[in-house]
C-alpha cells in the first residue's frame, strides 16, 4: 500500500511509541514467561466475545468482513481463552 520510504518510517514511530510507553506489558518485569504467553494469545476477536453482549460467532480476523465461512463459536479452540490459573499464585489477600 506504500513505498519502502513511509514502511521504514511507520514501522520506526510504531517501534518508538511502543518503546516509550512505560507500561506496554513486555517492558515491565512483573509477568513471568508464562503470564506472556498468555497475554500474547489474546486477540481482538476474543475481547468481542467475553465482553459483548449476544455475541455466539466471531471471525478470527476481526477488521476483515467476514464471511460466513469465517465465523468461529466464540466457545471455539480457534479463538483462544487466556488462561488465568498463571496469575494465581500471585495473588495476595489482605486481610485486617
Amino acid at each position: 500500500m506504500v513505498g519502502p520510504t513511509m514502511r521504514c518510517i511507520i514501522r520506526e514511530q510504531f517501534i518508538r511509541t511502543r518503546m516509550a510507553d512505560r507500561y506496554f506489558y513486555d517492558l515491565i518485569i512483573i509477568f513471568n514467561e508464562y503470564q506472556l504467553t498468555e497475554i500474547r494469545k489474546v486477540t481482538l476477536a476474543r475481547i468481542f466475545c467475553d465482553n459483548s453482549n449476544n455475541v455466539t460467532m466471531m471471525q478470527k480476523k476481526v477488521f476483515l468482513t467476514p464471511e460466513m465461512a469465517d465465523l468461529q463459536l466464540c466457545s471455539s479452540q480457534l479463538i483462544p481463552k487466556i488462561n488465568i490459573n498463571h496469575w494465581s499464585k500471585n495473588v495476595y489477600i489482605f486481610q485486617k
